[in-house]
């Protein structure tokens, strides 16, 4: 057992054989696939196939991940991370083993790529041709917590981080996409390439080389809000991604970093070259498909007094949730143009108004309605007051929504508030987890709103109501 967990999760750098590679990697797809197809069966009730893998690990079929409840996403991707570890460890040790330059396991995160590499070193002979390619770094006296950064470690943060920037303006503003390239495969090669620079001209300790690498990754963020390019909720929102790849980055260039056959520029342009691939197929690939949110609550009222207060409502006075604070959009009104099928409903949020022609007007049942327009799904945390960040613009899109109102024992009515929205960014698990949340706590404000006045609507104001709703002009 012990012989086991070290070759899987060791951070040894010690070569493994085809074999070895092939006889793990297929065991393990065996076992997360097993895992994964039982869990979304049971959850969503979704027949999950190995050719749903079309994407790196931790991307999933557009189609069906729209079904998945932000539950079961957050479930996967917490899966999937022991799986990323030991693909990356793995493949770097086999890469040595066949003489390849380990590096290349930045492709492990890039889509279609990660197939190209996995099938290479599966099908590469072992060609160890140094006795010895790795050492130990040094052991210093001085506890690395205490130790100051060095010249050496200063342009490590400045490689790194200019890798990073390099990247995100090669892939967000020229080619417009925030695909696993931009979200995976960026933060990796950020650490690894501060790790791999700082060790030119001074060896680290790991602890060191990882201190590097996440110092480079917030260097480029902050370059970001300096040039206006990005807020800060946004960085903080991708930092539980960035931080972690960042970490095992810096692991695998501070091990290439120790190899006697030093790495060269060159190698690391290459890298560069093969991530700048990587996100071209990512804005090649199709449209995310729609994903739904639906939030329900039980109101005390009849459902011709609910309807009223549907269609359009009145300033929300409550106080907006602490998260919202932080320039998330959120609904403040509504107003309604007309009446009946055509007319078009305005919701007033922080960010500005949607527009909302009405598709169907079945009173006192079901409101829908198409959204042609849509303002910005938040305002950043910037110096600035205009931030030009791609994603605020296209990558978030509601397309319609409705209400459903059922009635309920005791003149009672549940109230269904839907949502439907495609979000082009991945991986996908994370972020639609997060834009369920938003959705969910967005719905909540506008039906406790309605709730609250469906239910202080006077008794005798009530029969007019359902008399307006059962026969609208």
């Amino acid at each position: 057992m012990r012989a086991l967990i070290a070759l899987l999760f060791g951070r040894s750098a010690q070569p493994i054989d085809r074999a070895t590679y092939v006889t793990a990697g297929l065991s393990l797809m065996v076992v997360k696939y097993v895992v994964d197809a039982a869990l979304i069966f049971a959850v969503a009730g979704v027949v999950w196939t190995p050719i749903d893998y079309l994407l790196p690990m931790i991307s999933f079929s557009a189609t069906k991940v729209a079904a998945f409840p932000a539950g079961l996403s957050v479930a996967l991707l917490v899966w999937a991370l022991p799986f990323i570890w030991i693909g990356v460890s793995m493949s770097m040790r086999r890469a040595i083993d066949a003489a390849v330059f380990p590096g290349i396991v930045v492709t492990f995160f890039l889509p279609l790529l990660n197939y190209v590499l996995m099938t290479v070193l599966a099908l590469a002979p072992s060609r160890v041709i140094e006795p010895k390619p790795w050492v130990d770094a040094p052991v210093r006296d001085e506890p690395q917590s205490r130790r100051a950064l060095t010249r050496s470690g200063w342009l490590g943060i400045l490689a790194g981080a200019a890798t990073g920037l390099a990247a995100a303006g090669v892939g967000v503003m020229m080619l417009r996409t925030y695909g696993s390239s931009i979200f995976l495969g960026t933060p990796f090669l950020i650490g690894l390439v501060s790790a791999v620079v700082a060790n030119r001209l001074e060896e680290q300790t790991g602890g060191e080389a990882i201190r590097i690498g996440q110092l480079a990754l917030l260097a480029a963020g902050a370059t970001l809000i300096v040039f206006a390019l990005e807020g800060i909720v946004c960085l903080l929102m991708a930092l539980p991604i960035a931080s972690p790849l960042a970490i095992l980055g810096s692991f695998v260039g501070h091990l290439l970093a120790q190899r006697r056959r030093p790495t060269s520029f060159s190698h690391l342009s290459i890298l560069f070259c093969l991530l700048s691939v990587g996100t071209a197929i990512d804005a090649a690939m199709p449209a995310p498909e729609a994903r739904m949110v639906m939030t329900a609550i039980d109101i005390d009222a009849p459902a011709e007094v609910v309807w009223h207060h549907v269609t359009s409502f009145s300033d929300i006075t409550a106080q907006p949730r602490w998260y919202f604070r932080t320039g998330l959009a959120y609904p403040l009104r509504a107003r309604l143009e007309g009446t009946g099928a055509g007319a078009v409903r305005h919701c007033e949020f922080t960010t500005g108004a949607f527009v909302e022609p009405i598709t169907v007007w079945d009173a006192p049942r079901r409101l829908a309605f198409d959204v042609i327009a849509q303002p910005p799904p938040l305002h950043e945390w910037s110096p600035y007051r205009r931030v030009y960040a791609p994603h605020l613009d296209g990558f978030f899109r509601t397309s319609h929504g409705e209400f459903r109102l059922i009635p309920l024992d005791a003149g009672r009515t549940r109230l269904e508030g839907r949502t439907w929205y495609n979000l082009d960014m991945q991986p996908a698990t994370y972020w639609t987890a997060l834009a369920d949340g938003i959705l969910h706590a967005v719905h909540d404000r506008v039906l406790q709103h309605i709730k609250s006045e469906a239910e202080h609507t006077p008794s005798r104001v009530r029969p007019a109501l359902g008399a307006a709703a059962a026969h609208p002009r």
